[in-house]
This record gives structure tokens, sequence and C-alpha cells, in this order.
């Protein structure tokens, strides 16, 4: 029996399904535990898996499940509960929720893919509004996570509070992080700085068992300063979208200065091996999708221009969600919560 079933939404992205095929294949041929359940139209999808490249070996771990509908990106969230309930990714949720699979991946439409997760495959109870949290680059050996970033708008107190928990379980998880330090993004370190949504998450956060540290600023993202920044999904997804941005301008701008004369590109052969792993620790294919933390199952949310490489990323960071029961940890991290 395979120890990871995974429900790739084969249709979703910019490139699919030509690069959601060819990141399930690379998968399945790097991890013999993986079981993959390739869900999209049937008749499609055994066309393409009829390849060569498709052997008897990694066929046997491969499950088709069909859905005729896509849900395209000028398509309403929503419409996967009603209109497209045969959509990829409403069936990609709908197998998480019978517990066919343990979970779910999905490069295409971001609104219909928290939809799925959130309302069918479920919140946890004692979750409002589940958090979108990516990892941002460090100096330190583990990254930063950031939580919120994008699938909680207008969040509440309550709902930061939320995060930082959530946030903490997954860098102590996943990161092997022990104790991790806590910071709600703010105006200033003062306590007395802030909105009055983050001033009252912070009073929130102090009286947990958490390791809480007060307020972050926006330097604090990159300064390894803390384990987990907490945040409204508002402020999270413009940090995230000033970052991507930020990166692609310093590696076009760090290429044109090392081939701008015959002397820049004889020095740039000194420095490239280094160049290359300060670049992968910037790039989002790296980690392959986001995990949706606050459901009952695991889901890993991708961008939409994503190609194989981070195809497979992405059904890695599923893995890794799934092997360290993630859902159930967060669950019990409530119940005590609760109680406090």
């Amino acid at each position: 029996m395979s120890a990871y079933r995974i429900a790739l939404d084969v249709m979703g992205g910019d490139f699919a399904p030509e690069a959601t095929l060819l990141g399930a294949l690379d998968a399945l041929k790097a991890w013999p535990e993986l079981q993959i359940t390739l869900v999209g139209p049937e008749d499609l999808l055994r066309e393409k898996c009829n390849s060569k490249e498709w052997t008897p070996d990694l066929k046997a771990r491969t499950v088709i499940a069909h859905a005729p509908s896509v849900v395209d990106f000028h398509d309403q969230p929503t419409i996967i509960l009603k209109e497209k309930k045969d959509s990829s990714i409403r069936v990609a949720a709908q197998l998480v929720r019978e517990g066919v699979c343990d979970g779910m991946v999905s490069l295409g439409h971001t609104g219909a893919a928290m939809v799925a997760s959130t309302l069918v495959i479920g919140k946890l109870e004692g979750i409002d509004r589940p958090g979108l949290a990516s990892p941002m680059p460090s100096p330190k050996a583990t990254p930063t996570l950031l939580i919120e970033v994008g699938a909680s708008i207008d969040s509440r107190p309550e709902h930061l509070a939320c995060f930082g928990l959530m946030g903490s379980i997954y860098a102590e998880q996943v990161f092997q992080v022990n104790r991790p330090s806590i910071a709600v993004m703010s105006v200033g370190e003062e306590e007395t700085k802030g909105t009055e949504v983050t001033l009252k998450a912070a009073e929130l956060l102090r009286k947990t068992n958490l390791n809480f540290k007060g307020n972050a600023e926006g330097r604090d993202l990159w300064n390894g300063k803390f384990d987990v920044i907490v945040c409204d999904g508002y402020v999270g997804n413009a940090l995230l979208k000033s970052a991507e941005g930020t990166a692609k301008l310093l590696k076009n701008g760090i290429k044109e200065a090392l081939t701008s004369s015959w002397l820049a590109r004889a020095g740039s052969l000194l420095i490239m091996k280094p160049l290359r792993t300060f670049f992968k620790k910037l790039d989002y294919k790296e980690f392959g999708g986001l995990p949706l933390l606050g459901i009952k199952g695991v889901s890993i949310i991708g961008h939409g221009s994503s190609d194989a490489r981070a195809v497979k990323n992405a059904i890695r960071a599923a893995m890794t969600n799934i092997e360290h029961d993630l859902p159930r940890r967060i669950a019990e991290g409530l119940t005590k919560m609760g109680s406090a």
C-alpha cells in the first residue's frame, strides 16, 4: 500500500495538462511510496498515460478519476459548488473528503481551490478562517513562515491568533524548529503600535503558551528574527507578490550586470555556483505550492504559472504535510488553545 495518496488537479495551471502530467511522472519516479490520482477528462488522461515513459510500475501507482469540467480563470470561485461540480478541482477535493486520497494539489484557480478545500474537504472544528502559509527565504537554516497570504482577507484578532497557532505547529513539525518564535506584522516593534486588530491579536497570543515575541516590522520578514510572522491575508498577499517581483528584479539585474562586458562574464564563472544556490532560495518553484492550514485534509495550492518542477515540488509539499499529519496536530493544538 502506498504511504502517500495524492489527488492531482491535472487541468489546473497555465501549462496544464502537459506540465502537471510531467510533474506527476517525475514525482512517481522520485518517490516509490507515492500513489497519484490524476483528476481530469478520462479519455485525455488515458491517452497521455499510454506513452512509453509511463512504465508498468508507474502505471500501477497511478489512478485516473474522471472530471470532465475545468474551472477557467475568469470563473467565480463558487462555480464548483453548483455549475461545475464535476470540475477537476472539485473532484480532487471530494476524493480527500471521502478518504480515498490523503491530500490534493491544485495549480489552477486559487479561489476555487480554496473554496474546494474549505467547503468540500471541510474546516477543522474551531477554525473559522483557514490560513495559507508561505515559507519565505531567511538567512537562517530554516525559512520564516508567513501566514496568512491570501485566503482570509479582513481577518479578525481571533483569526490572527489561530494563524499563530497553526504556523507554530507547521514550523515545529516541517522545519523542525523547537518552540518557534511568533510575531504579528505591524508598523513598529513597540507594543503600543499597530491597528486595533493587530493590537488585540497580540493580546490574545500573549495569553497562550505559544512562544509569542510581540510585533514584527517589514524588514523582519527577511532577517530571520522570527520563525512565524502572522498577518491578515490582504497584507500577506501584498508582501508575497512584492517579494516575487523583487526576486525577479534582483535576478534579472544581476544577470544583466554579469553579462555587461567580457570581464564581467569571465568573473561570473567564479560566482555562478553560489549565485544559483542563492537564487534557488528565492524561487517559488522550489516550494512548489503553499499549504492551506486549518482544514480536515491536506491541500497544496500552487502558482498558476507552475512548470513540471514546481508541480513535482508541490506534490512533495503535500507528502510532507501528510507525513507530519498536520491536520490532526493542528486539531489537537486548537483543543489545547481553546481550553487555555
